[in-house]
């Protein structure tokens, strides 16, 4: 019997906190806890067998991205039951699950169900928007209603079997980032918000008072460019076109169990 549900998720534009909050709401369980780790590790502890974690996580370029391993430092689940989840932005998440479910078993969890939803993607625009708005009222209510099937298998089922999720190993190859980043225009008001909002502090003021990027630090969340309330925040790249052009058609979550 599930005594206790963790959320834990990374979350730089709020897609992923917005999946795992309505998973958390249809598991409907008293004993809810949520470890944002956007910005650090959030002192996550390990759990025990009577607990179920929830694991949700963007997708990179069709990749887990490695900050959110590297903010789980040593958590151990020493047995413990768990959900895996990704966010992609309407391409496809290529080996993302399989990452996901393969580095969470390798720390001690057994996973007992997979979904992958869709958040807006962090290069849409409003002149080419790639999934936006999402995940909206459709995607949530599918979340809710995962989130009941898991604790409803759980339940059910006392020897699970092994979870299949698609995906290849050895993973897709992550491509070197190229030196760019988001800049910021004549529209600025330096209020600071692009600073609170980066999870990898790549975003500083410089001693002339002018707002600069770390483009070693930055991962092209946009976390920035979506916060801007000016829209003084811009990313330019060609690979929007190449999205918006050709994985506009909507797709729809999937579970596994």
């Amino acid at each position: 019997m599930i005594k206790s549900v963790n959320l834990i998720y990374y979350s730089p534009t709020g897609t992923s906190r917005k999946i795992a909050r309505a998973i958390g709401d249809g598991l409907k369980v008293n004993n809810l806890t949520e470890s944002d780790i956007t910005f650090g590790n959030n002192n996550i502890e390990s759990f025990s067998k009577d607990s179920l974690t929830v694991f949700v996580s963007p997708v990179y370029g069709g990749r887990i991205p490695p900050i959110f391993f590297e903010r789980l430092g040593t958590l151990n689940g020493n047995g413990a039951m768990c959900v895996v989840v990704v966010v992609y932005g309407n391409r496809h998440y290529d080996d993302a699950l399989l990452e996901l479910k393969n580095e969470i078993s390798k720390r001690g969890f057994l996973p007992m169900a997979a979904a992958t939803f869709i958040g807006e993607h962090s290069f849409s625009k409003k002149e080419m928007p790639i999934a936006a708005g999402r995940p909206d009222h459709y995607d949530i209510g599918m979340a809710e209603h995962f989130g009941k099937e898991v604790m409803d298998k759980i339940t059910s089922v006392s020897n699970p079997g092994e979870l299949s999720v698609p995906g290849n190993y050895p993973y897709k190859e992550i491509k070197p980032k190229q030196s760019v980043a988001p800049t910021s225009t004549e529209n600025c008001c330096s209020c600071g918000m692009c600073i609170e909002s980066c999870p990898t502090h790549a975003i500083y003021t410089d001693e002339s008072g002018e707002i600069k990027t770390d483009v070693d630090k930055c991962t092209l969340c946009c976390a920035c460019v979506k916060i801007c309330p000016n829209e003084a925040r811009v990313f330019d790249s060609p690979f929007t076109k190449f999205l918006y052009e050709n994985f506009s058609e909507r797709k729809n979550p999937e579970f596994y169990f």
